[in-house]
């Protein structure tokens, strides 16, 4: 019986190729559905029984979400709703018994077999994953030949979503003793707060993560488009499913699970052909790092509102435990700052779990990509004001008091 990762190698190579027939002879169908239906799986996939001994269960103890149980039999409950997507269980697991779901092979098949657009939206951490000679313009290209419509940079969002979030900070933070939690990029910070610190919640402002945000508007201005947002991030999987945001993004791929697409191809990654240049501002592909949504907001603030007498003061936090310690200070009126941001990785986006690259390089990656661009803040980004004219919007003050488009509703 082929293993399930064997199982997900033959069948991506088969559609790939457009095989009409993908599923191996004797393959286990059970193993067949985790792949063809991910949709009807969690995050974390069990391929075979627990054999760990004892009462003593690495999953357990390394899971900060409540999402793995230890039941009065022995075996280990994975508890979907509670699932965020880190994937400490899986690193933990020393007998491989515990996998990420992949949904690579339904896009591959749309890429074959849809009659619409389907759009690839790249995360702003996607500088140098595929090779230090690949550029955004050669990603593109390729993304194209795998059949995709067009390659849209993220980014461009993130710097939509930081014009949200300075303006609701210099609306809501009328004095010292107010403060703000980011909203924007992580789903991992903000799960922390709904499921154990919901008391904060009013200090979250309404608004969707970039992904989210890119989703809404392809649709906006293509409703048969279909979305697939491309990440280190499994906990995008999960976002993207929340019952307030659903519907934005049909697909969440990880960049290793395009580069084993690009693996089954002939696709020459380095010899592309250029295609285009930074969209987005260099704070908003900073997106991709710690520190990285506080910048961008703090210089945009800064920019929206000339001589105000509140000081922009910032902490931010990577990692969950720093996350967890952050809020902590915050609740003990140790808060030493006005705007926190979290990010559930170590070094954030760049360092999720299913980046290629070590966090450090993805760093300088990103970086040395933002300073190719023409904007430092999205206050001068040509391309946002466009993008806002499209959308029905003839200044930036206008979508600032009327982008609901952008917004979400907490419990």
């Amino acid at each position: 019986m082929l293993s399930l990762n064997d199982l997900y190698q033959q069948m991506l190579e088969r559609a790939a190729a457009n095989n009409r027939n993908i599923v191996p002879d004797g393959a286990d169908p059970a193993m067949v559905s985790i792949l063809m239906n991910p949709d009807e799986y969690g995050l974390v996939v069990r391929t075979k029984p627990c054999i760990c001994s004892g009462d003593k269960k690495a999953c357990v103890d390394v899971c900060d979400w409540d999402a793995m149980t230890l039941e009065n039999d022995g075996s280990i409950r994975i508890d979907d709703t509670q699932c965020v997507g880190c994937q400490a269980c899986i690193d933990a697991c020393k007998f491989e018994v515990l996998t990420t779901k992949k949904d690579l092979i339904p896009v591959v098949n749309d890429l074959h077999n849809y009659e619409g657009p389907v759009y690839a939206l790249v995360a702003p951490a996607f500088s140098g994953q595929f090779g230090s000679e690949v550029s955004a313009g050669k990603l593109r290209s390729a993304l194209k030949k795998l059949g995709f419509t067009d390659m849209i940079e993220v980014a461009i969002f993130a710097d939509v979503l930081t014009l949200k979030e300075a303006l609701e900070f210099t609306e809501n933070i009328s004095d010292q003793s107010a403060f703000q939690l980011t909203s924007c990029c992580c789903p991992m910070w903000i799960s922390m707060i709904k499921k154990k610190f919901h008391e904060l919640l009013p200090n979250v402002p309404g608004s969707v993560s970039p992904m989210i945000a890119g989703g809404r508007t392809v649709k906006a201005l293509h409703p048969n488009a279909k979305t697939v947002f491309i990440g280190p991030c499994m906990a995008k999987k999960a976002e993207s499913k929340d019952p307030d945001l659903a519907g934005a993004i049909d697909y969440v791929l990880t960049y290793q699970e395009l580069q084993d697409l690009f693996s089954v191809t002939d696709i020459d990654l380095e010899n592309q052909e250029e295609e285009s240049s930074p969209h987005a501002s260099r704070t908003g592909i900073g997106y991709a790092y710690s520190g990285g949504v506080a910048e961008a907001v703090e210089l945009t603030v800064k920019a929206l509102n000339q001589g105000a007498d509140i000081t922009f003061e910032s902490r931010t936090a990577d990692g969950v435990p720093d996350c967890k310690a952050l809020i902590e200070d915050i609740l003990a009126g140790n808060r030493q700052g006005n705007f926190f941001e979290g990010m559930g990785c170590r070094g954030g986006c760049v360092g999720g779990p299913k980046a290629i690259r070590p966090k450090e390089e993805g760093k300088e990656a990103v970086r040395a990509y933002g300073k190719e661009s023409r904007f430092e803040t999205p206050m001068e980004n040509l391309y946002l004001i466009e993008l806002l004219n499209r959308l029905g919007f003839s200044t930036i003050e206008e979508f600032l008091q009327k982008s609901d488009l952008y917004d979400r509703i907490f419990d």
